[in-house]
């Protein structure tokens, strides 16, 4: 059986893995003044370097059933027998219940939509991991059950620049008592890709410094420190951060390979100029 794999521009996956896994992506859509704008559209660079600044703030929005059935259909005339969607958290967005209406729209059986249950790069790995089992004949049951069992292989955290954009996404409610401590205190958000919740917080680190060795502990703490790890490292303008996470990790951590994916435009509105993460998981050459 032929299956095409699809997820979002969220899993972080580069252009040119996404084309040799034939991996397809449905966008969402960022809102500046008021019009419409398909994530890959938007010129990464410059808006994370104004983003902060923009009034009004820009707002996320779903793509529309016809997007997910224009993409999925397009699959199934170009020869696919089957689609295979990988969504965002449903505990982060509802772009998931929309890909399940356009499957609807279609025969019973061609499409099967699946919650990741996560996002970003952790996301990005199960995508590239179903593309490859799938090319190795693997049916969809057998895909599905491989990747229900990466939960407690796959691990990811980061830190935003500033709390000051967490605010204005709503992400976090700002309150004077967090907005006087962490500016005074210098504090960084961290944050941690979880299985359960999508996202959690895990407060914020004195400085750099202080953020990244909170982060160095939570791997150590949720991580096997037998295991082989590949490590994905992303950031939103900020090389220099991202290299002294990776050598942090490599510190405390077995890594085989070091893959560098860019934060998606719609992650760096969230997280801001500076955010940077890292994950670390299994190989998707299986």
């Amino acid at each position: 059986m032929k299956v095409k794999v699809f997820t979002d521009v969220t899993t972080f996956i580069p252009e040119e893995l996404a084309k040799e896994y034939d991996i397809g992506f449905v966008e969402l859509y960022l809102m500046i003044n008021d019009k419409a704008h398909k994530e890959t559209t938007v010129d990464r660079e410059n808006f994370i370097n104004k983003v902060k600044d923009m009034d009004p703030y820009p707002t996320t929005s779903l793509a529309n059933a016809n997007d997910y059935l224009e993409a999925f259909q397009k699959a199934l005339n170009d020869g696919y027998d089957h689609v295979f969607h990988i969504g965002l958290s449903l505990n982060l967005s509802n772009s998931l219940s929309t890909a399940n209406i356009a499957a609807k729209k279609l025969k019973k059986g061609q499409v099967t939509v699946y919650d990741s249950r996560i996002m970003g790069a952790c996301e990005g790995i199960m995508a590239l991991t179903a593309s490859r089992l799938f090319k190795k004949g693997k049916s969809v049951e057998e895909v599905v059950k491989y990747l229900d069992g990466l939960d407690d292989k796959i691990y990811g955290a980061g830190l935003s620049y500033s709390f000051d954009v967490l605010f204005k996404t709503g992400r976090v409610k700002k309150g004077a008592a967090i907005s006087v401590i962490s500016s005074v205190m210098k504090l960084k958000p961290l944050f941690e890709l979880n299985f359960e919740k999508g996202l959690i917080s895990l407060g914020g680190g004195k400085g750099f410094k202080g953020a990244i060795k909170k982060i160095m502990e939570n791997i150590q703490e949720k991580t096997d420190s037998e295991t082989e790890h590949i490590l994905i490292l992303s950031d939103a303008l900020s090389p220099d951060l991202m290299n002294t996470m990776e050598e942090e990790i490599k510190k405390i951590r077995k890594i085989k390979e070091v893959h560098y994916w860019p934060i998606s435009v719609i992650a760096a509105h969230t997280l801001g100029k500076g955010a940077v993460t890292a994950v670390l998981g299994p190989s998707w050459e299986i």
